[in-house]
């Protein structure tokens, strides 16, 4: 079994404790691959360390600026870590390149208690028109 086969029967058991060393040594070995730091993000927000997935996601997002779905990631995973300096800063640079997030983070329920912090409600302004 190559080491991208170990990752996908770790995940698929969602044991992303195991996985999490997996994802790394593949990230080692290929920094260049967005996908590979996509899922060291995943496994460490499945394990609950956001600040940390947020990081992996932002430099899967510098490989491949306009996967949406890692902007998304970087969103959820600023805001469960409760880092809002650094989610302000990421939303404003996302809705800057598509209107359409700003949107998608309104459309998202669990994104609501963004709303009550003023600089969120700026933001939401600034982008839906």
């Amino acid at each position: 079994m190559n080491v991208i086969e170990q990752f996908d029967a770790l995940v698929d058991a969602r044991n992303y404790r195991d996985a999490l060393p997996v994802i790394r040594e593949i990230v080692k070995r290929a920094p260049h691959i967005a996908t590979s730091h996509f899922n060291l993000g995943v496994c460490l927000d499945e394990l609950g360390r956001h600040s940390e997935a947020a990081e992996a996601f932002i430099k899967a997002q510098e490989l491949d600026v306009e996967d949406w779905g890692t902007h998304y990631r970087i969103v959820r995973s600023l805001f469960l870590a409760g880092d809002f300096t650094t989610l302000h800063e990421f939303i404003d640079y996302s809705c800057g390149m598509s209107d359409r997030v700003m949107h998608l983070i309104c459309e998202d329920e669990a994104f609501n208690p963004l709303f009550e912090r003023l600089e969120f409600q700026q933001l939401r302004t600034k982008y839906l028109k």
